[in-house]
C-alpha cells in the first residue's frame, strides 16, 4: 500500500508530506516508483534507499494536490508512518 501523511506547513510557508510503500526492501521501491513518477518526482531524489527509512517527500501544492487525488494513495496520521517505519526497521535488523 502507498501512504502519505497528512500535510503540513514547514516554518518558510511551503507545504510537505512524505511518500511510502508499507512494503520492505526493493519491493517496496517497486511499488512505489510508478505512483512517485506520475506525481512528478524524480527518481534520485528518493531518499535513503535500500533503508528502512526509504521515501519520497511531496514538496508543494502541485504534487500534494496531485497525491491527494491519486486513487493508490492513502493519506493516513503520521503515527501510522512511524508505526510502518518501526516495522521495517525491525525487518532490516532481521527481528
Amino acid at each position: 500500500m502507498i501512504v502519505m501523511d497528512r500535510p503540513r506547513r514547514l516554518p518558510d510557508g511551503r507545504i510537505t508530506a512524505h511518500l511510502l510503500s508499507d512494503l520492505d526492501g526493493d519491493a517496496a521501491y517497486r511499488e512505489l516508483l510508478p505512483v512517485a513518477l506520475a506525481l512528478g518526482c524524480h527518481p534520485v531524489f528518493y531518499q535513503y534507499p535500500g533503508r528502512y527509512k526509504a521515501h519520497f517527500d511531496l514538496i508543494g501544492p502541485r504534487r500534494i494536490n496531485a497525491a491527494l487525488a491519486h486513487p493508490a494513495i492513502t493519506t493516513v496520521p503520521r503515527r501510522q508512518i512511524a508505526e510502518i517505519l518501526r516495522r521495517r526497521k525491525r525487518h532490516e535488523m532481521g527481528r
